[in-house]
Order: structure tokens, then C-alpha cells, then sequence
């Protein structure tokens, strides 16, 4: 089964931590994924682009800076893990969740959407 792990998190919310704080989440992340990598459950990471650069585009082509959810938290990092099941997903997320200080959405990739 594969997950992605979603991290919601705002720019302003980042600046505000201290300097240590973000150099031992730097460090914590990269453990994490070697770990992952290790165990053949990371399928791909991604960082975004920080949330002052996002854009939505409409129907018609209408554009406005920002994230779609404006009322919500935008997307900041995405893992995709190839785990046995559901529970696995929820301790990985669980791990993120800890360290980092914050609530990591789960979502299943959809069995018909994988690809060889």
C-alpha cells in the first residue's frame, strides 16, 4: 500500500523557531529518510516552494497568489511510502508528528492510480 504523508505548515510559523530547533529538524528528516530508504518504504520526497511563491489557477485560466485553502495551512513537504498497511503509515506519520511539533495528514495513493 502506499501513503503520502503530508506536512501543512505556514512560512511565518518556520521563522519563528530558533535556529537550533530548525538545524536539529534538518538533521532528524534526513535520518528519517535514510532510514526509509533503507527499508524500501520511501518512494519519493518533495520540499515546496515557500508559500509566499504559491499560485492557484481557475477555470479559465484565472490566476491569484496563494494556496488553495487560503483558510488552512499550505502544503509545505510530501513523503510517499510503500508500506504493508495503514498502521504503518500512522507511525511513520506519528515520528514526523513528533519531531517536527505539528499534525501530519495521511492519505492512501489509490491502488488504480499506481503504475509499474
Amino acid at each position: 500500500m502506499r501513503f503520502m504523508l503530508l506536512l501543512h505548515r505556514r512560512e511565518s510559523e518556520l521563522l519563528q523557531r530558533a535556529p537550533e530547533w530548525i538545524e536539529e529538524v534538518v538533521e532528524y528528516l534526513a535520518r528519517f529518510e535514510d532510514e526509509l530508504l533503507s527499508r524500501s518504504e520511501l518512494e519519493w520526497t518533495e520540499t515546496l516552494d515557500s508559500d509566499a511563491h504559491a499560485e492557484v489557477v481557475g477555470p479559465g485560466g484565472e490566476r491569484r497568489d496563494g494556496w488553495y485553502n487560503e483558510a488552512g495551512k499550505p502544503l509545505r513537504r510530501l513523503w510517499v511510502v510503500r508500506v504493508p498497511d495503514r498502521a504503518r503509515a500512522h507511525e511513520l506519520a506519528g515520528q514526523l508528528a513528533g519531531e517536527l511539533d505539528t499534525w501530519v495528514e495521511v492519505r492512501e495513493c489509490m491502488p488504480g492510480a499506481q503504475r509499474p
